[in-house]
């Protein structure tokens, strides 16, 4: 049985919380910026798709519409978070405008007559499969140990979360035979109205390292940080980067209200290893455990063409 102490240390971290709105609206602008060109005709297909389905299902939104909203793509390909002028995150949504949702559960729009209509399980699964072929890896931080194990094990961490630490120390002691790969979605306990811009500014130092891998290890065995370099990403980007992707994982029955939060390559929770031991540790995420590859529809992440027009 867990003591108290050890319970404080897998500390909840209110994931889904809110972001200083202020803030938040300035750096959608700067988002939505930053696009490339075909990113932003997919970004603008998403989001003319999305209110045309959303129109015809009878929904509207008081405080946004396609000329208003802004458009951030998320960590998952073909996934984008549709924000309104103050920032509120309206919903996630795909190419295609078929999806909506976020934290709590997603619904199919525009294939049906009618209201959106929340998926059933057997959708979920499908769209939880799609989602975890679609997370763009090269966007996280990725650390390994010993020969990487062909995980892809997926990490919600924080620098200011006493659990991560522990997690951190006890895979540093295993690492001698580990072989395990984590992809980390970097965050803070507090959010950026909260205290949390301090550890948001190491986290965004981190993550414009060359090797930003190894500069999350270093952080915690040693607590140093890499040089601060020129780098677009700011530390209210960190924070809507990790705020899209667990409402995604939330909508997609996968999210924890603990940090750290892992998930394993099928989509399902990962439990900390028992004991924290280099045996469990590396019973827990290395190769033997890897689950079967899911083969992923597709589907909810396949382009599509602007409502109303041949692609």
């Amino acid at each position: 049985m867990k003591t108290n102490t050890q319970r404080k240390a897998f500390a909840s971290c209110a994931p889904l919380g809110g972001i200083a709105h202020p803030v938040f609206t300035a750096l959608l602008g700067l988002a939505a910026a930053m696009l490339s060109t075909g990113a932003l005709a997919d970004a603008n297909s998403a989001k003319t798709n999305f209110f045309a389905n959303m129109k015809q299902a009878g929904v509207t939104f008081p405080d946004v519409n396609a000329s208003t909203a802004t458009m951030v793509p998320a960590q998952v390909k073909g996934l984008y978070g549709i924000y309104s002028p103050k920032g509120n995150l309206i919903s996630v949504t795909n190419e295609a405008g078929t999806l909506t949702g976020k934290a709590g559960g997603f619904s199919s729009v525009g294939l049906q007559p009618g209201k959106p209509r929340p998926m059933s399980p057997q959708q979920v699964a499908g769209l939880r499969a799609e989602i975890m072929a679609n997370i763009d890896y090269d966007k996280l931080i990725k650390t390994s140990y010993g020969n990487g194990g062909g995980r892809k094990i997926l990490m919600f961490s924080a620098l200011d979360c006493p659990g991560c630490n522990q997690l951190e120390k006890a895979m540093h002691k295993a690492a001698p035979t580990l072989n395990t790969t984590f992809y980390i979605v970097p965050g803070s306990l507090r959010d950026s109205s909260g205290g949390g811009i301090p550890w948001l500014e190491k986290v965004a130092r981190i993550r414009c390292d060359d090797n930003a891998g190894q500069a999350w290890q270093t952080y915690w065995t040693k607590r140093t940080l890499p040089a601060a370099r020129a780098c677009a990403l700011t530390p209210e980007r960190v924070e809507l980067d990790n705020y899209l992707m667990s409402h995604i994982m939330d909508g997609i029955k996968v999210m924890k209200p603990i940090y750290p939060m892992l998930v394993s390559e099928d989509g399902k929770w990962l439990p900390l290893p028992r004991g924290m031991t280099p045996a469990s540790i590396s019973a827990v995420f290395g190769p033997e455990s890897k689950p079967a590859v899911v083969q992923a529809p597709v589907q909810w992440l396949a382009a599509a063409p602007v409502a109303g027009k041949s692609k």
